[in-house]
């Protein structure tokens, strides 16, 4: 899948990522809310990461939680523009999974984890490919 709007002559840099679907007993969508905008909890994958060690990393820096990780859902590029300027290839991966156990306070505190609606979650979430993800663990895609 690929979103977003694919500009000619511009250079995109890739950005490989993980990301959890992270849902509650009542189908609420684990968010990450940060300036306003929402993302799904995980983010870049580093050097010598793949994507389990990306995802529980990225989990408990933003949520002070570790993750199971479930099921495959999907794989979608979203190209953008960051607030800097820079086009990015946001070249995602999604996955299932439960919040396990709280081992520390979340180290990026400009984050905050927000349970929501699909509906809600919709409204705030930044990136069609987060929605789209989460619609598809959802059967609404």
């Amino acid at each position: 899948m690929q979103f977003g709007e694919v500009m000619e002559d511009v250079i995109y840099r890739k950005r490989e990522a993980v990301y959890a679907i992270v849902l509650d007993e009542n189908k609420n969508i684990a968010v990450m809310v940060q300036n306003g905008k929402g993302f799904l909890p995980g983010g870049g994958i580093e050097t010598g990461e793949d994507h389990e060690v990306c995802l529980k990393r990225e989990c408990i820096e933003e949520t002070g939680f570790t993750l199971q990780i479930g099921q495959f859902v999907g794989h979608a590029k979203q190209y953008f523009k960051t607030r800097q300027g820079e086009y990015l290839i946001n070249d995602g991966y999604f996955y299932t999974g439960s919040f396990v156990e709280y081992v520390n306070e979340p180290l990026d505190q400009d984050h905050e984890l927000v349970w929501m609606n699909v509906d809600q979650a919709e409204k705030l979430l930044f990136h069609s490919s987060h929605v789209w993800a989460v619609k598809k663990e959802l059967g609404l895609v």
